[in-house]
């Protein structure tokens, strides 16, 4: 049973992971195409990242297109 805390700290990580991806993607569906446009980023391309690269296309979300739609 030595399996079990490991286990245990992969699902909280997994589901941790899963929701702060769901929330990141839920953020850039609601911010409006002028704000997109205005940062000079592309709303889809983003979202078809975070769609397709999971939690790897949310941390290049958060570190390139969010600081400057934040702005």
């Amino acid at each position: 049973m030595e399996l079990a805390p490991f286990a245990l700290v992969v699902l909280v990580l997994a589901l941790g992971s899963f929701v702060w991806w769901l929330i990141m993607l839920i953020e850039a569906l609601r911010i409006p195409s002028p704000a997109w446009q205005a940062a000079d980023q592309n709303q889809v391309l983003y979202v078809l990242l975070m769609v397709f690269l999971g939690v790897i296309g949310t941390i290049l979300y958060m570190a390139v297109a969010r600081p400057r739609l934040v702005r």
